[in-house]
C-alpha cells in the first residue's frame, strides 16, 4: 500500500506547508511586479501572497503592498521545522509515542495541556505530517484533525473524521466506496461507516483540538478501544488536546482506563522566543517594510498575555494589515499599537456580546481598581465591594459574593484576568487576587457601549476603586 492522507480542510493546510528539508524562504516569489505598467501606466497589484495579477478597476489598490506572502502569519499556518521555536523536547516526546505507527503500529495516546498559543496543535500537526511522510513502504497512515469547538457531539466527531479519512485513493478499483454523511444515520451506523474507512489504513493519528469541548467523553473511549473491541485493524493513536489543565483528570472513570495517555504540558512562550518565532515569518512580508521596533513590540505585547503566540501572529499580521490599509510603504511602532488596541477590543466586545449585565458590570470594577490602584492584583473582597458601589449608582441587582467569585471564575477561563492565591500573613488568611489582562481603558469604552453603564463616567470610577 502507498502513503495515504486525509482530504480535509486541515489537511490540505498542511500539505500547503513546506515539506521537511526545503526552506519556504527559497521559493516566496519575487516582490517585483511581473511584467511592465499597464496600457495606462499602473503596475499589476499583488493578492498579498506574492501572486501579481493586473488590476484595471481604479476602486481597487495598485500598489505592491506590504505582504509577500500573507499565508505565512496566518493562524493554523504549519511552519517547517526550523520555524518552530522552544519546543524541541516536546517534538521529540510526540514523535516518540507515533514511532510505531510509522511501521504500521499502534501509536501511543498523548493527552497535551497549556495555555492558548504555546504550539499544542501546531506541534501535533507538525510530528503528525512527518510521521505520515516517514511511514514505510507499503504502510498507509490516516491522519485527521478536527476542532472540537465545531464538531463537539459524538456523531459530528465520527462523522467529520470519517469524511477527514474518506479518500477514495484508499479503495481498490472494484470496491464500493463508503459514504459518511453528515446527518441522517443512527449513531451506531456512523461508527460502522467510520471502522470500515479506517480497515484501509494500517494506523490512523487523530487529532482533537479543544477536546474538552466535547459534549460527551464516550467517543474517546470507542475510538480508544476500537482495536480491543475488535472494531477495526486499524492501530489508532489519539492526540487530545485542551487549555484546560485539570480536563484529563475528571474524565470519566472508565473512558480514562481505555485512554491510557503520555502527558504533556507545555509552558507558555518568553518574549524572546516570540521574537524568535516571528523573526522566523518575517519574509511573510515584503523586503524592508517592518521597521526595527515592530518585532519587539509585538512580541511584548504578547509575552505580557501569557506568551501567547497567535495572538503574537494576530498581531503581525494586522499591523501589516492597517499599514497596507493606509498606504504606507512601512509597518512601524504605531501600526503595532493601533493593531493592539483594534484586536483588544474586537476579543473583549466578542467577549461580552450576550454576557449578563452583571459580567460587565463585574469587568467595570476591576477596570477601576487596575486604573487606580497602584497594585496589580486585587482581592475579590475588594473587587467585591467595588462592584456594589457601581451597581448601586446605576440602582442594578446586586449578586451574591458566591455569584461574584463565578463570574470571577468564568473572566478567568477567558483569559480577562488572571487569578492567583495570596496569603495575607498571620490573621489574614489566604486570598484569591486577580490581575486584569488588558488595557482597562479598552475594557470601560466597550462596557460603557452598554447604555446602562453610561451614567458613569471615567472621572467617576476612581470613588468606586
Amino acid at each position: 500500500m502507498s502513503n495515504g492522507t486525509s482530504t480535509s480542510d486541515e489537511s490540505r493546510d498542511l500539505e500547503s506547508a513546506s515539506s521537511d528539508g526545503q526552506d519556504d524562504r527559497s521559493r516566496v516569489q519575487t516582490s517585483e511586479p511581473k511584467g511592465g505598467p499597464d496600457e495606462n501606466g499602473k503596475p499589476p497589484s499583488s493578492d498579498g501572497d506574492g501572486t501579481q495579477f493586473k488590476v484595471d478597476d481604479p476602486l481597487f489598490s495598485q500598489r505592491k503592498g506590504i505582504f509577500q506572502n500573507k499565508e505565512m502569519v496566518r493562524v493554523g499556518w504549519v511552519p517547517d521545522g526550523d520555524r518552530i521555536v522552544g519546543r524541541d523536547g516536546y517534538i521529540s516526546t510526540i514523535s516518540s509515542c507515533l514511532n510505531d505507527a510509522v511501521y504500521g503500529g499502534a501509536p501511543n495516546h498523548i493527552s497535551i495541556t497549556g495555555k492558548t498559543g504555546t504550539g499544542k496543535s501546531l506541534v501535533s500537526r507538525y510530528v503528525t505530517r512527518r510521521a505520515v511522510n516517514a511511514s514505510v513502504e507499503d504502510i498507509r497512515i490516516g491522519h485527521t484533525y478536527l476542532d472540537c469547538s465545531k464538531s463537539s457531539t459524538e456523531v459530528q466527531v465520527i462523522s467529520t473524521i470519517g469524511q477527514q479519512l474518506n479518500d477514495e485513493d484508499i479503495y481498490d478499483e472494484d470496491e464500493d466506496i463508503v459514504k459518511m454523511p453528515d446527518t441522517g444515520l443512527p449513531k451506531d451506523k456512523f461508527y460502522k461507516r467510520l471502522w470500515q474507512i479506517l480497515d484501509h489504513y494500517d494506523s490512523a493519528i487523530i487529532i482533537l483540538d479543544e477536546v474538552d469541548l466535547l459534549k460527551s467523553d464516550h467517543v474517546l473511549m470507542s475510538l480508544a478501544k476500537a482495536v480491543e473491541s475488535n472494531d477495526t485493524s486499524c492501530q489508532i493513536g489519539i492526540i487530545a488536546i485542551s487549555n484546560q489543565i485539570n480536563f484529563f483528570d475528571e474524565l470519566n472513570p472508565r473512558t480514562k482506563s481505555a485512554f491510557q495517555t503520555q502527558e504533556l504540558n507545555f509552558d507558555p512562550y518568553n518574549a524572546n522566543q516570540i521574537q524568535e518565532i516571528l523573526r522566523g515569518r518575517d519574509d511573510a512580508f515584503r523586503d524592508g517594510v517592518l521597521t526595527d521596533d515592530v518585532i519587539p513590540l509585538a512580541a511584548a505585547f504578547s509575552a505580557q498575555e501569557h506568551g501567547d503566540a497567535r495572538k503574537a501572529m494576530r498581531l503581525f499580521r494586522t499591523a501589516g494589515e492597517l499599514a497596507d490599509r493606509e498606504g504606507s510603504d512601512v509597518v512601524g511602532e504605531d501600526h503595532v499599537r493601533s493593531a493592539q488596541d483594534t484586536l483588544e477590543k474586537d476579543r473583549f466586545r466578542d467577549f461580552l456580546q450576550g454576557t449578563p449585565t452583571q459580567m460587565k458590570a463585574a469587568c467595570l470594577s476591576i477596570s477601576a481598581k487596575s486604573l487606580c490602584s497602584r497594585d496589580d492584583y486585587v482581592i475579590t473582597g475588594e473587587l467585591y465591594d467595588a462592584y456594589q458601589q457601581i451597581t448601586n449608582a446605576i440602582d442594578m441587582d446586586t449578586i451574591g459574593i458566591r455569584r461574584f467569585r463565578d463570574i470571577l471564575d468564568e473572566m478567568q477561563l477567558s483569559q480577562v484576568i488572571e487569578t492567583k492565591e495570596v496569603n495575607m500573613g498571620k490573621g489574614g488568611g489566604r486570598h484569591n487576587s486577580h490581575r486584569l489582562l488588558h488595557n482597562p481603558e479598552t475594557i470601560l469604552d466597550i462596557v460603557m457601549e452598554d447604555t446602562r453603564f453610561r451614567e458613569i463616567s471615567k472621572s467617576s470610577l476612581k470613588r468606586f476603586a
